[in-house]
């Protein structure tokens, strides 16, 4: 027993002192997967929320994708409210009209009484990078480069056309849980036979493996029949975005902190051309099943988890290393 991994302590999945090192030290210092560039046209503006951060994606109608805060240089007001997506040339502050362009420049005081600079003045910005599609941000200085980042990813998907696929539709699910125990569900097939029924049908549990890459981990899952719907491969990108790619499309899942015993699942969906609306909605659907089979089981193990009897436990060397790779990342971040 003692040369097995033990988990992280219960603590770290209830205690509000953790969660706010976990903002700085991990979801302020990694790249993390928001979006998909076509959700952002040019001449466009729209809410991303982080957790750690509100920010504001603009396009300029050049083209080119920048990120900010969400936050006025006057009195810190928010330009955009939560998930708000506005087509537009400009950023209007609503509190007291103060105007910068998609540059992020300060173009406007309106009844100010003064001079500001606008190079001084100009919203705090973030940078922001993009892979066969898909929008990353960062909010920290200087950082590592994006491909750097995303080689393992790179890697994993190279034989996979995610260039045709195109966002359809999106879906949030709130969870009364810490984001780990839902990170350390997702990061294991230990758990399928005996809680999601319909995907055990379909995949053949004993041929179930995962494989850690970087900070990547990926899960292979032969299926009991070429054409299954759950063939295809899922994916986990440090710290908290899940891909998960199947033959008509894939789901991308944001895994967003909210507090020290909340989060919520953030869900696009994507699908190739051709795809039909009614396949479309059987893709969703028991995407909704699986994800509602593992939301009962993670807010009843983060109830265990905050009441004090659990410390910790053992992980198994067969099935949970990909859970003990995550968690050794996060004893890393918080740690060093």
């Amino acid at each position: 027993m003692d040369a097995l991994t033990q988990t992280l302590d219960a603590s770290w999945y209830v205690d509000p002192a953790i969660h706010t090192a976990e903002q700085r030290a991990i979801f302020a210092s990694s790249w993390q997967l928001v979006g998909h560039a076509a959700e952002h046209p040019p001449g466009s503006a729209t809410e991303v929320d982080l957790g750690a951060a509100s920010l504001v994606l603009a396009r300029d109608p050049d083209g080119v994708l920048r990120g900010f805060h969400n936050v006025c240089r006057h009195r810190a007001a928010p330009l955009l409210s939560a998930g708000e997506h506005r087509r537009c040339r400009v950023l209007r502050c609503p509190y007291h009209g103060f105007q910068y362009d998609l540059h992020g420049r300060l173009t406007k005081t309106p009844g100010f009484g003064a001079v500001l600079d606008p190079a001084s003045h100009a919203l705090h910005p973030v940078e922001v990078g993009t892979w066969r599609g898909f929008v990353f941000v960062h909010l920290g200085a200087d950082p590592a480069p994006l491909e750097a980042f995303v080689a393992p990813l790179e890697q994993a998907t190279a034989g996979i056309d995610l260039a045709s696929l195109s966002p359809t539709s999106h879906a949030v699910h709130p969870i009364a849980c810490n984001w780990k125990t839902y990170v350390d569900n997702y990061l294991e097939g230990y758990h399928v036979p005996y809680l999601h029924p319909t995907l055990s049908r379909q995949v053949d549990v004993a041929a179930y493996e995962v494989v850690v890459s970087g900070r990547t981990i990926e899960h292979r899952s032969p299926t009991k029949s070429p054409s299954s719907q759950v063939a295809g491969l899922w994916l986990f990108l440090w710290p908290n975005v899940a891909l998960n790619v199947y033959a008509r499309g894939m789901s991308l899942e944001r895994i967003v902190p909210t507090g020290p015993q909340t989060m919520e699942i953030r869900y696009t969906y994507l699908f190739h051309d051709g795809v039909t609306p009614e396949e479309r909605a059987r893709e969703q659907a028991l995407s909704a099943e699986i994800t509602a089979e593992d939301l009962a089981m993670v807010e009843a193990v983060q109830r265990n988890l905050a009441r004090g009897v659990y410390t910790k436990g053992w992980l198994s060397p067969v099935h949970e290393n990909g859970l003990a790779a995550f968690q050794g990342w996060v004893r890393e971040a918080l740690e060093g």
